[in-house]
């Protein structure tokens, strides 16, 4: 009887530890032997496995699972796009062409006006604009009152 006790405990304690890591030969054949033997660490056994396949069924649905997988891939693709150049291009391609922009908008600025207003090229028309005259006011046609 003394050894059978002293097997149950063994048997639990390794039954616990099967869940946490992978049991060693001679640890596996000892729970084989002792499953046989003893009737009641069988029942524990089937006892305790039914509780963990009901916990392990409540912790992670099915539909769960893929959803989460899913968005953890998604956000490595996208860390991996944002630190390639690929990412990045169409705002350096952006910047530089502001860049130039600014460079133009300011030489322009910088640059004095000097455009001649009554230089006209050959090849173009000018147009030439009669000024209309205006009545002249004869003042000496107007009527005096004395009073």
């Amino acid at each position: 009887m003394r050894i059978r006790v002293f097997g149950c405990k063994k048997f639990s304690r390794l039954l616990s530890d099967r869940v946490d890591r992978d049991l060693s030969l001679p640890e596996a054949r000892f729970l084989d032997r002792h499953r046989e033997a003893c009737p009641e660490c069988r029942r524990q056994e089937r006892s305790s496995d039914c509780a963990l396949n009901m916990l392990r069924a409540a912790a992670l649905e099915p539909e769960v699972a893929p959803m989460f997988e899913d968005r953890v891939i998604r956000r490595l693709r996208v860390q991996t796009v944002r630190e390639s150049l690929n990412y990045w291009s169409p705002a350096l391609v952006g910047a530089g062409i502001a860049c130039v922009a600014l460079f133009v908008a300011l030489h322009l600025a910088a640059t004095p006006a000097s455009i001649n207003r009554d230089y006209v090229p050959d090849g173009e028309a000018k147009r030439y604009v009669t000024p209309r005259t205006q009545p002249k006011l004869e003042l000496d046609r107007i009527p005096t009152f004395v009073r």
